[in-house]
């Protein structure tokens, strides 16, 4: 059933912000960007300017977008295009982002940059070779999640469309899709999100698409961390953060804390994440994306 999309609350702004912060601090193990959240933040710029080309009247293909700016991200981390793909024009993000990514990330899901070494985009049509399903699409599915004044279905679209450029598996995309609606639904509050964590922990498809596979593993398993911290008042925000990601599977900490970060707000990461290589990226990037929200 379609739901009726939702104007911005008042805590959006906040809310966008502490969910790639999370992603980010989540995911970091060292002192390096993770190569997931940096690809996030360079695939939602990719969305953000199909959303500028929509408020300037004109349409885009919000998948190429991003494509495009995947391209970008492997050329920031490996120093090249893949051969054979199209060279984009650079954004704000490339040279904000760009040195910090070509000094190293730290690792993720290979088939990221696997999938982004080929010379054409990935689509559910047309998936990249190797059929990979990983944890790699959650963060990205995370970001998808954050435009409103879309309907749930619109959401999902845009998971998938971000799964299918660099994982072939169905069960990936239906992991992807079901992160993205976690967080779109913890942006309504604790209560919201508790309902939706509830809902993925007790079901065993999505859809009718594949329940079995990494990705969807992972989400359930972050649902499960994600939901304990909310459901326990005792816990201040930031502790609501830590008990998610240390309850989470390999791979999934940074999902269960943008769960918990798009349900308490920014005062749920933990303090110094400005501080961090992406930091000023996720703040200018937050900025942007709310302005072409809100206006």
């Amino acid at each position: 059933m379609t739901e009726t999309p939702a104007s911005p609350t008042p805590e959006f702004p906040d809310r966008v912000l502490a969910v790639l912060a999370a992603t980010a601090t989540a995911q970091r193990t060292g002192t390096r960007p993770g190569a997931e959240a940096s690809l996030q933040l360079f695939l939602l710029d990719g969305l953000l300017e199909a959303l500028e080309w929509a408020n300037d009247g004109i349409a885009a293909d919000e998948a190429a977008c991003m494509w495009l700016a995947g391209l970008r991200w492997h050329c920031a981390v490996t120093g090249t295009f893949p051969e054979g793909a199209p060279e984009p024009m650079p954004r704000w993000i490339d040279e904000a982002f760009g040195p910090a990514l070509a000094a190293g990330t730290e690792p993720g899901d290979p088939a990221n940059l696997a999938g982004l070494s080929a010379p054409a985009m990935g689509t559910t049509s047309h998936p990249p070779a190797g059929d990979a399903d990983g944890t790699g699409v959650l963060a990205r599915a995370a970001g998808m999640a954050l435009l409103p004044l879309v309907t749930t279905e619109t959401t999902t679209k845009l998971a998938v469309d971000a799964a299918a450029l660099t994982h072939g598996s169905p069960a990936a995309w239906a992991g992807a899709a079901a992160a993205a609606r976690l967080v779109r639904a913890a942006l309504d509050g604790r209560e919201a999100a508790l309902v939706a964590l509830e809902d993925v922990t007790a079901t065993e498809d999505l859809a009718g698409e594949p329940s079995e596979g990494t990705a969807w593993a992972a989400v359930r398993g972050s649902a499960a961390a994600a939901s304990a911290a909310l459901a326990d008042p005792s816990l201040k925000p930031a502790e609501a953060f830590a008990a998610a990601g240390a309850a989470a599977p390999a791979g999934a900490a940074g999902l269960a804390g943008a769960v918990v970060a798009a349900a308490l707000g920014s005062e749920a990461v933990p303090a110094g994440w400005e501080a961090a290589p992406e930091g000023p990226v996720i703040a200018e990037l937050a900025a942007r994306w709310t302005k072409a929200i809100l206006g």
